[in-house]
């Protein structure tokens, strides 16, 4: 076995700090709170809730029933009771393409409240929950209905999005 020089150990002395020092972070030295990062960032978390939401409420017109941001929404691995992204997509264009009048939605409406985001795993895989509610067009606004659910979303490039139950039916 061949012994290393000299010059090779100064060498390697001078360069290993160097290659050290270019490690991942943001090289303030502070420790990174795992609750401002990744699925675990309430930022994040909050600006998918509201996304969410929004979302929601624009299917009451034309543009939300063709929202390419809507649909966004979806992780395109989204399968919930047997429905995929794909079949959402096919399902509100044709609620766009068949409304009689564009503010006049067949399509039922939903305002979301109360959701939270929790339970990540090690995949970014975690719980939304909250309520449904759903006024009846037929009766008072105070004639609603409401329904608790909860949903699997996942964090992937940025931001969240609908998994769904992955069930195919």
């Amino acid at each position: 076995m061949k012994k290393p020089s000299i010059c090779r150990l100064a060498w390697l002395a001078l360069i290993f700090p160097l290659i050290s020092a270019c490690g991942g972070g943001d090289d303030s030295g502070a420790a990174i709170d795992p609750a401002t990062v990744g699925a675990n960032s309430a930022a994040k978390q909050s600006s998918f809730i509201s996304d969410y939401s929004d979302g929601l409420k624009t299917l009451s017109n034309y543009a939300g029933l063709t929202s390419a941001a809507f649909l966004d929404l979806f992780d395109g691995s989204f399968v919930d009771g047997g429905i995929t992204k794909a079949m959402v997509s096919a399902n509100l264009a044709q609620e766009a393409a068949a409304a009689v009048s564009p503010d006049l939605p067949t399509f039922p409406l939903a305002t979301l409240s109360g959701a939270t985001i929790g339970g990540c795993d090690s995949s970014n895989v975690c719980t939304l929950s909250g309520t449904l509610s759903n006024n009846d067009v037929d009766a008072s606004a105070a004639n609603t209905t409401s329904v608790a659910f909860t949903t699997r979303v996942k964090y992937s490039d940025g931001k969240f999005r609908l998994l769904g139950d992955g069930a195919a039916s």
